[in-house]
């Protein structure tokens, strides 16, 4: 029996394995523990365990373990005892000190000392532990307990996944929250800049108007003055002669009805209006409110294992243009309005305004996309399998889409995936890991990759969905091409397009009439089956996930299917 307290690495039954070097020597194991080596004196058959010589003197004066029987020097046994011993029990009562646990009741189901079974036990049916051990260890209530202990393990290291997932996903959700309410801050000094200008260009128009009228005020005051000053002259020079007077007076009649008209006219334009800035109500009191932040709010996304999938709208995705129906062989979000789509069929790329529910660009491709991905919010990969290579290209702010460098590839590579200045093409029966550049890092085959489909990466790790008849599944590798998991289910009966949450979640198409989309957990269980026989949901073929929004974006692809499904983007929101 060990020692209480004891750490014991393994399951209950003790291994035969010792710690010993080459030559033979035995090294104490509490020291081994803590990473020491050091050559052991004594052997415990109690605590079937090797002691080195300090280790020893302790073990001797601790009260629980000073009557041990410990073998030294040459009567050391040279390996720990692999069976199951019924040496006498050493561990202490908690009631009684001083007294060593040696009686079972089984009645009460409890242990206890000599004076336990006295005092609480008289009547009881009392048991040796040393009696009865050796049934409790090949018993089934024993296995039942190691499985419970190895389930724990199990539990207990899902949840340290889980963990590490949830503190990659904090640190992931608090930089993009400060980006967002840093792009937020820069859209409202951007739309404050813009008014700003706007207004000013009001109000310099104004300015100019205002300024203009002055002017033609100006010189229409000074011809009328002028007009005015010239008759009131020709008016005194006859003032003393009344038959000039007289003539003159008639013959001007018409222009003094002239000359009172444009002063009519000069006290009318005179009338000048004034004008003051009033600010914009619902911006005024947006910025008065106190009742909330005025840049917005946290919003706590419901976790989509514990929603459903309900309709939200659809977007036409078929082009003026286009000479097929569309075949969306792969799509990728830019953006949580904006999503990118490889059409095969149109030998095209086309972005979707989300918001708008349009197409915002589409990009003339020489041959047919088979996968693509995001880099960068301005910056996307293209595997075009046709011309063995992959196409970058760079997005700018109003969605235009122009050409960059490109990388040759061996071979036709069809799907793609980055992460990290990495990037994984899908070959059929392998992977690629690529630099930047083009240099291969490292190629991964086994002998489960028999025909890929899809790949997806999840941090140090990627899942490809594998097509053969009857036996469809999803591998998870890590990047080294060790086989970590593997999810098998007897309703996945053409797994395609594989998409992964930020909290670690796999989606996966089951291309079948009426397919649903399946969700898994990072350990390739499965969660539940979501859209399930949804009316708009016919032959699942890829799909993307906005974690900001938790909006899932699902394309139907088959040459049979009405055009009317296969010519949209559905978009489903979790709730």
């Amino acid at each position: 029996m060990e020692v209480s307290g004891r750490k014991h690495k393994g399951s209950f039954k003790d291994s035969a394995e010792i710690s010993s070097a080459e030559d033979g020597e035995v090294f104490c194991q509490p020291c081994s523990s803590d990473g020491d080596r050091m050559v052991a004196k004594g052997y415990c058959e109690n605590c079937n365990e090797y002691l080195c010589a300090t280790c020893l003197k302790v073990h001797r004066k601790q009260a629980m373990s000073r009557n041990h029987k410990v073998l030294e020097g040459g009567n050391m046994l040279k390996a720990r005892m692999s069976s199951v011993t019924l040496n006498s029990c050493s561990e202490l009562c908690v009631r009684h000190t001083n007294e060593i646990v040696k009686f079972y009741c089984s009645a009460h189901d409890v242990v206890g000392c000599g004076d336990c079974i006295v005092l609480d036990h008289k009547l009881c049916k009392v048991d040796r532990i040393q009696d009865i051990s050796m049934n409790y260890f090949h018993g089934a209530e024993h296995q039942e307990l190691q499985q419970k202990v190895d389930q724990f393990l199990k539990n207990i290291e899902q949840v340290n996944r889980q963990i590490q997932t949830n503190d990659k996903n904090i640190q992931q959700t608090y930089i993009k929250a400060v980006n967002d309410v840093k792009s937020f801050k820069k859209e409202i000094l951007e739309y404050l800049n813009k008014a700003e200008a706007d207004m000013l260009a009001v109000l310099n128009k104004r300015k100019r108007s205002d300024e203009k009228l002055m002017s033609d005020l100006k010189e229409h005051e000074k011809t009328t003055r002028g007009n005015i000053q010239e008759l009131h002259e020709k008016l005194q020079l006859q003032l003393n002669q009344a038959n000039e007077l007289f003539v003159a007076a008639k013959e001007t009649k018409e222009r003094v009805t002239r000359i009172g008209d444009s002063i009519k006219q000069l006290q009318q334009d005179c009338k000048y209006k004034q004008y003051v800035f009033v600010c914009c109500k619902h911006v005024k009191d947006m910025f008065k409110s106190q009742s909330h932040s005025i840049l917005g709010e946290l919003l706590i996304l419901k976790d989509i294992a514990e929603a459903e999938p309900q309709f939200d709208s659809e977007i036409g995705i078929k082009a003026s243009d286009d000479t097929e129906d569309c075949k969306i062989f792969a799509c990728a979000l830019i953006s949580f309005n904006r999503i990118i789509l490889a059409d095969l069929s149109n030998k095209c790329l086309k972005i979707v305004d989300i918001e708008n529910g349009n197409i915002a660009e589409k990009y003339k491709l020489k041959s047919g996309p088979w996968g693509l991905a995001v880099i960068t919010k301005n910056r996307i990969a293209v595997t075009l399998p046709d011309e063995q290579k992959i196409q970058f290209l760079t997005l700018t702010q109003c969605d235009k889409i122009t050409e960059s460098n490109t990388i040759k590839v061996k071979g036709a590579c069809t799907r793609i995936a980055c992460q990290e200045n990495k990037i994984m093409v899908l070959y059929r029966d392998h992977v690629v890991i690529l630099n930047m550049d083009g240099e291969e890092i490292k190629a991964i085959s086994n002998s489960y990759m028999e025909f890929l489909v899809d790949i997806a990466l999840d941090s140090g790790y990627f899942y490809v969905s594998n097509r053969v008849l009857r036996r469809s599944c999803v591998f998870k590798f890590d990047l080294e091409g060790n086989l970590i998991a593997t999810y098998n289910d007897k309703d996945l009966s053409d797994v395609r397009g594989l998409c992964v949450t930020r909290d670690g979640k796999l989606l996966v198409c089951n291309w079948e009439y009426g397919g649903n989309i399946y969700m898994i957990s990072p350990e390739c269980q499965k969660i539940k089956a979501v859209l399930k026989q949804n009316v708009r949901v016919r032959r699942p073929y890829c799909i993307s996930f906005c974690d900001e929004t938790n909006k899932l974006f699902v394309f139907n692809n088959e040459s049979k299917l009405d055009p009317k499904l296969k010519n949209v983007l559905n978009i489903f929101q979790f709730k």
